[in-house]
């Protein structure tokens, strides 16, 4: 009787071991969205807000997210955008303040924007 005691001690004993074992080991998971495949646009900087007519300025697009495709316009079409991505150069041959918009799309086509202004003066 005592062997069989001595042997149920050892089980429970390794049984609770690998219990505490395997929840030590378990696996959390994210579910709060806070990671990059979330679609975010975090800051839309311009280099140079106030610009002479004909130079150049860099505008820059931070985002969050994967497979992101960038559109950019201004309300002008005298505004020349170069570049493409992230980041591009923007000019303009005359006087004004301009609105330059970036929209951004991901790889399962949720689409946000924002805008930036640039001032061109004589």
């Amino acid at each position: 009787m005592k062997i069989l005691s001595k042997y149920s001690s050892l089980v429970f004993i390794l049984f609770i071991s690998c219990m505490i074992l395997l929840q030590a080991c378990k696996k959390e998971e994210n579910t709060d969205n806070t990671g990059t495949d979330k679609l975010e646009f975090v800051s839309l900087a311009v280099e140079k807000d106030t610009i002479t007519i004909q130079d150049l300025t860099r505008i820059t697009a931070t985002v969050n997210g994967k497979n992101l495709n960038y559109s950019w316009s201004c309300d002008n079409e005298l505004g020349i955008i170069e570049g493409s991505g992230a980041e591009i150069l923007f000019t303009i041959c005359h006087a004004g303040k301009f609105k330059i918009t970036c929209k951004v799309a991901d790889g399962s086509n949720n689409e946000i924007s924002k805008d930036a202004y640039v001032t061109s003066i004589e």
